[in-house]
């Protein structure tokens, strides 16, 4: 029989240190952090109390934890606490040895650390000086925040947080949720307390601490609750804009969504430097200064429009992944895609009917000129390690995805779609979700083709034509081409007397049809993500076709090599179908 030591040693290391990923077995349920933040002094320190359950006894325990000083650690189960040696691992994880092994159920874990804030990257906490004051950010996207605190720091692993921030007296502090209290000291400092969370990943957890000027605070959404733009001292007013804004765009995606806005407080906040344009952080959401404030020299109606874009993009976030998250980076997509496809629909309503989609028409281009290159790549790709979380963000995941979304959208209905979308909200919400979670709620014929189109690379080909032979009944003939296997394609298609959908999923499909047909166009709406090709009968006339399909109609016919049959529309009455005609013909802008 082995001696408790040698037992103790051989259970330890039968554990071995995580690849990359965090063990399931040991979730959080809650985290209080404590931070004593100057943004004037590099150095800082703090602890943090988790909330854990265990799922199997254990006597060492994995967190993620990058660049931080552990320097003291337990972990108490019941009335019982052990003293934990903290060891780094692999410089992205820190494992808790207890003398003896914790049982299943309920613990908490307790480190005290200390760390640096970066002065040079865009990673974890960083300090930056505006107008030679110092202020202190925060941007955790994708794996960050073990560079603040030891956490477990994956999509999947949700949690409560309450940030209890220890900062200069003369400074102001913000984290996802309101503050409560203030607690000052003699010594020139203060801790500022603030309500727990609801449940969160931790890579969008934030605070920001500094010499901050705040608007005042209007109120949105049918919750009516507070919204403020954050700025560096003496740029308030550049930010009033953004505050006034914020009802507008929230109302929109609370009416699209049918859930009210899920958090508690809304506050944009302007950034000197960023890792991106902006991130989604519940309550605290960061953005570029130059995309969020409105400086007089740069007000314009463009500006305006940008910054009611950039913003709806991240409020989609609120419900598209802060609500629901993606349970693991390879659906980052149900995050991102979903936010580029809302925000360019929600953008659409400001813009006539027969304008819309034109935008995302334009993204699809630019997307499929990328995917049919050498550099493509799919939408969903496992991430194994920090360097594949590089490519965390590609637009790959933003704009195919968006443009494999709207073309769902198109094949189901608006209306269905909507339907199904919320379903999948309420079913997930506080939760996490994958690509099988949203199928679930969508028809099965929808799975494959999400399959089809997320998971492989490339563009697929369609070619309509009609047969009407004498004594047989007409019929509206489907070709695929483009790939060594089938693709899963929802066509939707129009002639000058019918109009319908289906799934093209074998090389030739055929539909019925009542009369023979004058012209056939075979991408309805210009909606899907796929080429037209036409192999007998003339191009629909432009005429009948809305300028959402003759715009897709251009970038098909350049694609084809076909620009005699580009000419005409080149003095299209729609400026974005002209411009896209006249580049397509290297004419020079009208």
């Amino acid at each position: 029989m082995l001696s408790a030591p040698a037992a103790l040693f051989l259970l330890a290391a039968l554990q071995a240190p995580p690849g990359f990923r965090l063990p399931d077995t040991v979730r959080p349920v809650s985290c209080q952090v404590s931070l004593t933040l100057d943004p004037a002094t590099p150095v800082f320190s703090g602890s943090v109390e988790i909330q854990v359950r265990l799922s199997e006894a254990s006597a060492r325990l994995w967190l993620n934890a990058k660049g931080l000083s552990i320097e003291e650690a337990s972990v108490q189960a019941g009335s019982v606490v052990l003293a934990a040696q903290a060891t780094p691992v692999d410089d992205e994880f820190v494992a808790l040895e207890t003398p003896s092994p914790v049982p299943p159920g309920p613990a908490v874990l307790r480190l005290r650390f200390s760390g640096r804030m970066n002065d040079r990257s865009l990673d974890g906490p960083y300090r930056r000086q505006v107008a030679n004051q110092w202020y202190l950010f925060t941007t955790f996207t994708p794996i960050e925040a073990r560079r603040a605190f030891p956490c477990f720091d994956e999509p999947r692993f949700k949690s409560t947080w309450q940030f209890h921030l220890r900062v200069p007296a003369a400074l102001q502090a913000f984290t996802n949720a309101p503050a409560t209290s203030e607690t000052t000291e003699e010594s020139g400092w203060k801790t500022v307390h603030f309500e727990q969370t609801q449940l969160l990943p931790a890579e969008v957890t934030a605070f920001a601490v500094g010499p901050f000027d705040v608007t005042a605070a209007a109120r949105a959404g049918r919750k009516r609750i507070p919204v403020r733009t954050i700025t560096p001292r003496g740029q308030a007013a550049t930010g009033l804009y953004a505050t006034e804004i914020t009802d507008t765009v929230l109302r929109r995606l609370e009416d699209y969504t049918g859930i009210a806005y899920p958090w508690r407080k809304l506050d944009h906040i302007a950034l000197p430097e960023g890792a991106f344009g902006a991130v989604e952080n519940p309550g605290l959401i960061t953005y570029l200064s130059s995309s969020l404030l409105l400086t007089p020299e740069g007000d314009n109606d463009d500006r305006r429009r940008a910054l009611r874009g950039l913003m709806t993009h991240e409020l989609v976030h609120q419900w598209f992944g802060n609500l629901v998250t993606q349970s693991t980076w390879k659906d980052v997509w149900l995050s991102e895609g979903f936010a580029t496809w809302l925000a360019a629909r929600m953008m659409d309503q400001e813009r006539p009917p027969a304008l819309r989609n034109l935008n995302a028409i334009q993204a699809r281009e630019r997307m499929m000129g990328a995917d049919a290159g050498p550099r493509t790549r799919p939408v969903r790709l496992e991430m194994p390690d920090r360097n594949a979380l590089r490519g965390a963000y590609s637009q790959f995941v933003y704009q195919k995805a968006g443009a494999v979304l709207l073309m769902l959208e198109e094949w189901l209905g608006p209306k269905r779609f909507q339907s199904e979308l919320r379903a999948y909200l309420k079913g997930h919400a506080d939760g996490t979700a994958s690509l099988s979670d949203l199928q679930a709620v969508l028809p099965p014929a929808a799975a494959p083709v999400l399959e089809s189109f997320l998971n492989r690379t490339g563009i697929p080909e369609v070619s309509a034509e009609a047969r009407c032979e004498p004594g047989a009944k007409p019929a509206l003939v489907l070709s695929q081409s483009g790939g060594k296997q089938p693709w899963t394609i929802p066509v939707c298609w129009r002639t000058d007397a019918a109009h319908g959908c289906t799934v093209v999923d074998t090389e030739r499909k055929e539909v019925p049809l009542r009369a023979c047909p004058a012209w056939i166009l075979p991408n309805a709406r210009g909606a899907g993500y796929y080429r037209s090709r036409w192999s007998q009968g003339r191009v629909p006339p432009s005429g009948a076709l809305t300028p959402a399909e003759r715009l897709t109609l251009v970038y098909d016919l350049k694609s084809g090599g076909a620009l005699d049959l580009v000419k005409p529309l080149a003095g299209d009455a729609d400026p974005q179908v002209a411009r896209a005609a006249r580049r397509a013909l290297n004419l020079p802008p009208q």
